[in-house]
């Protein structure tokens, strides 16, 4: 319903109430946006200042019916009276429902948390954290079970959550106009517009925008570096464990999963069936039936991990392609977000691979024995050819001493794995990209092990072996179906309080660590270096934080052969770049 005329007349003469007035009464606090009012509720942050939390809002139409398979449509229909924004609404459709609880084919929400709220006295524009989820763009949510709020919002931050579409829903792909793809990164994209245009109402500044992703959220956010369209929509952006530039972060050949997809659904399959025929008869399937098929796709344990990721978009497939080159090619020649950007990984980031593997005698056997059929199936690289072949006995005669996998090969699995799916992708990325950006690059290592982790505890320890994939990220949101709140008493909260200090201070400076040595209470007393291709600077995050320089290189090496650099041709290596 459209608002009535005599408000549509004050909104468009900037009215102040209208844009910025907000109220408290016994409800909860309500904030005036430009397309009505909502209401939210309040939380306390770790320290127990005041969070006003707006959860549950809709910031796109539902992807249903004609819609799915079909990029977002805003949602932009003004309302009357206030709309409830006090509880999180559904999580998108996903593979296994690793979250628990209710998911829907119609979940495009979006959260938003701040401590100071415009009123007629004040109106603060607080640096925003625009956080992407991770689950490898098949599972998760933006849901405060999953991204608590309490840690971050103890800083003067904004910080926003969202689901954004997944799996075949979010990133099936026929490659040409009928399903150019890209559709759950698309969602993203419209998420920060929601930003740009909204954020004023809840104290936020839209130009200070930093967008943080983590696994294939970190991924998208250097989509979202690399994308003409998210252009001037932020300002920073952190990448943590995650890169585009990694093996599964794009799909090379999307109608082979198209064709499954469509096969496992009964619909039309074979090479007679054209992209319409599969497409049409999908978008008349179930949406968690669609969505609950992803593992039918897996062809060793649950690899590829990967099924339904990004894609290059074909050049006239689309009116507005989200990415229609390589982001490789991109960071080579400038023509990128060239913002300030911070990215690191764990130093054990796959020891849960590596166990799961160890623990299954059939699967380690057959590891063992058939490495070279099973190495290219898990990270991403040919089959079948004299190539792979000679990738794949590389790799084993690298990480494994005499090329011989045994039952004590715990950590080399460990590393094979860590380095081929994360730390490859974070070194040729932060080379590349300090090599043509003008603006810092901050690169990091998590080594710290605290009580609690992803890593199951072993009989007789006091805490997991390693620093784990999400290892970090439990101790910058807190995930309270999972891990205990880090409060004072935890030792865990002084790591979780410099990680949320360094993050916040990057989000409002462009700088983790702008108080050069030492911040006012302890938490942060290191001056973090920025990487440059010549000195290769980076900080270890452990119990305390070291400055180091050369992480890994020996290992990083050994997968520029695996996994070719795509080369810039030498007439677009100076290429202006993008305006940020």
């Amino acid at each position: 319903m459209g608002a009535p005329p005599h408000s549509a007349l004050l909104l468009l003469a900037g009215c102040h109430l209208l844009c910025f007035g907000t109220a408290h009464d016994a409800h909860g606090p309500v904030v005036q946006t430009p397309m009505g009012a909502v209401r939210g509720s309040t939380m306390p942050s770790r320290s127990g200042d005041t969070i006003y939390a707006f959860r549950g809002m809709r910031y796109a139409k539902p992807p249903v019916g004609e819609l799915r398979f079909k990029p977002p449509v805003p949602a932009r229909d003004r309302w009357q009276g206030v709309k409830n924004a006090t509880e999180d609404a559904v999580a998108c459709h996903q593979a296994g429902n690793f979250i628990g609880g209710p998911t829907n084919e119609d979940c495009l929400f979006i959260n938003v948390y701040t401590k100071r709220i415009p009123n007629r006295e004040s109106r603060p524009r607080t640096p925003v954290l625009f956080f992407i989820h991770h689950g490898a763009w098949f599972s998760s949510s933006g849901q405060s079970n999953v991204v608590g709020p309490r840690y971050l919002m103890d800083e003067d931050i904004v910080l926003v959550t969202f689901n954004y579409r997944l799996g075949a829903l979010g990133f099936l792909s026929t490659g040409d106009s009928v399903v150019p793809g890209n559709n759950g990164l698309k969602d993203q994209l419209l998420a920060l517009k929601w930003v740009h245009e909204n954020i004023e109402s809840f104290g936020g500044d839209p130009n200070q925008v930093t967008i943080y992703g983590y696994s294939a959220g970190s991924a998208s956010v250097q989509f979202l570096m690399a994308s003409p369209r998210a252009a001037g929509l932020f300002h920073r952006a952190i990448s943590s464990s995650g890169s585009a530039l990694s093996g599964y972060a794009i799909a090379r050949d999307p109608m082979k999963y198209v064709r499954r997809q469509a096969e496992i659904m009964n619909c039309p399959h074979d090479e007679r069936a054209s992209a319409t025929q599969m497409v049409e008869c999908l978008r008349g399937k179930d949406a968690e039936e669609l969505s609950q098929t992803y593992f039918q796709h897996v062809e060793w344990m649950n690899d590829p991990g990967v099924i339904f990721a990004p894609v290059i978009e074909s050049v006239g497939s689309s009116d507005e392609p989200l990415i229609t080159e390589e982001p490789e090619i991109l960071f080579q020649t400038g023509n990128y977000a060239q913002v300030p950007w911070l990215t690191g990984t764990t130093n054990n980031e796959m020891m849960e691979k590596a166990a799961a593997i160890l623990q299954n005698e059939t699967l380690f056997e057959d590891f063992a024995e058939n490495f070279e059929r099973v190495a290219p199936i898990s990270l991403y690289y040919e089959r079948g050819s004299a190539s792979s072949l000679r990738k794949s006995r590389r790799l084993k005669d690298f990480y494994f001493p005499n090329g011989r996998i045994t039952k004590d090969s715990f950590q080399h699995i460990t590393d094979l794995y860590t380095d081929g799916v994360f730390l490859h992708g974070a070194d040729r990325s932060v080379k590349l990209i300090s090599s043509s950006s003008r603006s810092p690059v901050y690169y990091y290592q998590y080594t710290y092990r605290g009580r609690f982790g992803h890593m199951p505890l072993e009989p007789g320890m006091d805490k997991p072996r390693g620093a784990v994939h999400h290892d970090d990220l439990i101790h910058v949101f807190w995930g309270s179906d999972i891990f205990p709140f880090f409060d004072d008493t935890y030792p865990e909260a002084v790591t979780s309080k410099r990680l949320v200090r360094m993050w916040a201070n990057f989000a409002r400076t462009g700088n983790p660590t702008p108080e050069t040595g030492s911040s006012h209470d302890g938490l942060v007393s290191v001056n973090w270096l920025p990487f440059t291709p010549s000195g290769l600077a980076y900080l270890d995050i452990g119990d305390e934080l070291v400055m180091q320089r050369a992480l890994r290189q020996e290992r990083a090496a050994v997968w520029e052969d695996i996994y070719p650099l795509r080369r810039a041709p030498n007439n677009r290596r100076s290429s202006t770049n993008r305006k940020h």
